[in-house]
């Protein structure tokens, strides 16, 4: 996805299918630090985590019900 359509505050459902709240952009657009909102039970991330992503990990923008993908 597209960094800079990207905005602190937006959740991103990710490659792996976890959800993650955006808390920045990397000036450089190279990567985006997110907080886990969801895990999907993953066993090795908690909710809560932070972590730096690459924009590719960021399929589509999340809107409640409904997602807004990069395609």
């Amino acid at each position: 996805m597209n960094p800079a359509k990207l905005s602190i505050g937006n959740q991103v459902t990710l490659a792996d299918g976890s959800l993650g709240e955006v808390l920045a952009v990397a000036s450089d657009q190279q990567s985006i630090r997110i907080r886990y909102v969801d895990t999907l039970d993953n066993p090795e991330l908690s909710i809560g985590d932070e972590q730096d992503v690459s924009p590719e990990e960021v399929i589509a923008l999340f809107m409640g019900d409904h997602a807004e993908g990069a395609t």
